[in-house]
């Protein structure tokens, strides 16, 4: 867990120094719409955060779990907004390897992280032990 958890760090600040230090050829090389700088960059900050986060949850998930939930409705979310785009012919369909990248790529790693923490967590809560 804690491997991933520094992985997915990774990436995250690598893709937020992209967008911070070259948003518009980023999102031109993502093939999506032209956008201000300002806004490209403020998303940028925001993946940066999310980084941060799953830097502090790999050094104890079982204590940091709440924000590898945080992750996990992002990623959710993101995929979400991206179907809307998509169907208000505001997105082109070529962005979609934005949402392939950057969500749907760790959905799978972050549930099973959280399965994890939970198997962990359940029989301490019923046997009324708390640890």
């Amino acid at each position: 867990m804690p491997l991933l958890l520094r992985v997915a760090a990774a990436y995250n600040v690598a893709f937020a120094l992209l967008l911070l230090v070259h948003p518009a050829a980023a999102f031109r090389w993502l093939a999506l719409p032209a956008t201000p700088d300002i806004i490209v960059q403020a998303l940028g900050m925001m993946v940066g955060v999310y980084g941060l986060a799953y830097g502090i949850a790999a050094a104890d998930p079982q204590r940091y779990w709440p924000l590898v939930v945080v992750g996990i409705v992002g990623k959710t979310l993101g995929p979400i907004g991206f179907v809307y785009g998509l169907a208000m012919g505001s997105l082109p369909r070529e962005s979609g390897v934005l949402i392939l990248a950057n969500d749907l790529v760790w959905w799978l790693p972050f549930w099973l992280i959280l399965l994890r923490v939970r198997r962990s967590w359940w029989p301490r809560r019923q046997t009324g032990h708390t640890g």
